[in-house]
């Protein structure tokens, strides 16, 4: 991709971001994914890019974390937490990131910001794109609060980029964005670690685990949106009519005390599963069960797709169905009886299962990690064309 700089010299886009130095888990994971293929499918001698994380932290320390690219020109710290900025007037919240931002950047100035949380605001007078998965504060009582001056941020952006057309009507709708400036760009798929060569988990890990004969696998955390009571109420409806199965839940503790609670049979929650076993453990898995009512994308269920595992999901969990088609079976809605119809819909048809392994994967080719990079590259270029 050539540059659009008539004189020759590198664009350069300054990346904003929330997560620090650390184990990467959601949109942190994707901001990583995303800048390692923006940097593989373009040269430095095109696209040059800076990178400053959240609070106050080191650039050694920046530099010095593996999941961190090395090409960047520059990495810092902020300096202090973007949170302390939520409830100040626009303007203010301006003047002190242009201080921050522009007063020390480096040289020659960034083309382009391009921030990756909406929490994170990017300097005024400055091109600037946002990244805006979706937005949960908007509908949960227990997923924090949107910065006061989302509006503004929004109307000042020249760009959106959003994962999903459900993410692009929730920006419009909650927000008051203008749609002709939100690009929908589906996130791309590690296709060399969710695929249908990837080991199935044997015996003796599934036990260690606390996993013996077949079972069902939900992979995530228990936010409101997340939907696990009524999952867990669903099973209690499925459970006796197939006492062979047992319903896996991977992620937080919180999960294990939600079982409790439920009193839900047949269920075990083993904590957090290593990112590098859960393939191997989701591949022995009869069946992937994403019971969410609100996603921005969907990355467990096309994951799943990938390796050939059905996925059951609910037509009320936001952009899944965009993500699923027709390669899973989609509950009505997220409430117990339709989510326990789904499952049993799946565990009661062999022949809908077998041809569910073989529609997820084609599916999941529609998802590309160096497709979604390079759309991206030429979005900015657009903007500074």
């Amino acid at each position: 991709m050539k540059s659009p700089n008539s004189s020759g010299a590198a664009r350069r886009v300054h990346f904003l971001s929330q997560n620090r130095p650390g184990p990467r888990m959601g949109m942190g994971h994707y901001e990583r994914l995303l800048i390692h293929h923006l940097m593989a499918e373009s040269s430095r001698e095109e696209w040059q890019f800076d990178f400053t994380c959240d609070g106050r932290v080191p650039s050694e320390a920046i530099r010095a974390d593996p999941s961190m690219h090395p090409d960047f020109a520059s990495v810092n710290g902020l300096g202090f937490a973007t949170v302390r900025l939520a409830n100040w007037p626009w303007p203010l919240v301006c003047a002190v990131m242009n201080r921050r931002l522009i007063g020390r950047a480096a040289k020659p100035a960034p083309d382009l910001f391009h921030s990756l949380a909406l929490s994170f605001p990017t300097p005024s007078g400055h091109p600037a794109v946002y990244t805006i998965h979706d937005l949960p504060p908007a509908r949960f009582s227990d997923e924090g609060k949107l910065p006061k001056w989302s509006k503004q941020a929004v109307r000042d952006a020249q760009l959106i980029i959003t994962p999903s057309h459900f993410g692009k009507r929730e920006v419009v709708d909650l927000l008051d964005a203008d749609p002709a400036k939100i690009e929908v760009v589906p996130y791309g798929l590690e296709h060399d670690r969710f695929n249908q060569d990837v080991p199935v988990a044997d015996a003796a890990t599934l036990t260690q685990l606390g996993i013996s004969g077949s079972f069902l696998i939900y992979a995530g955390g228990h936010s409101q949106r997340k939907n696990i009571p009524a999952l867990l109420e669903a099973w209690k409806i499925v459970a006796p009519r197939h006492p062979e199965l047992t319903l896996v839940l991977a992620g937080p503790q919180g999960l294990k005390t939600l079982v409790e609670t439920h009193g839900a049979p047949h269920a075990v929650a083993p904590g957090y599963v290593d990112r590098n076993l859960l393939p191997s453990v989701m591949r022995a898995a009869r069946a992937l069960v994403f019971p969410s009512i609100y996603e921005g994308f969907g990355m467990p269920p096309q994951e799943a797709m990938a390796m050939g595992v059905p996925v059951v999901a609910s037509r009320a969990g936001g952009a899944v169905p965009e993500v699923v088609g027709d390669a899973g079976v989609l509950a009505e809605d997220g409430t117990p009886e339709a989510l326990a119809h789904a499952i049993e819909q799946l565990i009661c048809d062999p022949d809908l299962e077998a041809r569910l392994r073989l529609a997820g994967p084609e599916r999941a080719k529609l998802f590309s990690w160096p497709q979604h990079a390079r759309t991206v590259l030429g979005l900015y270029q657009s903007e500074l064309s």
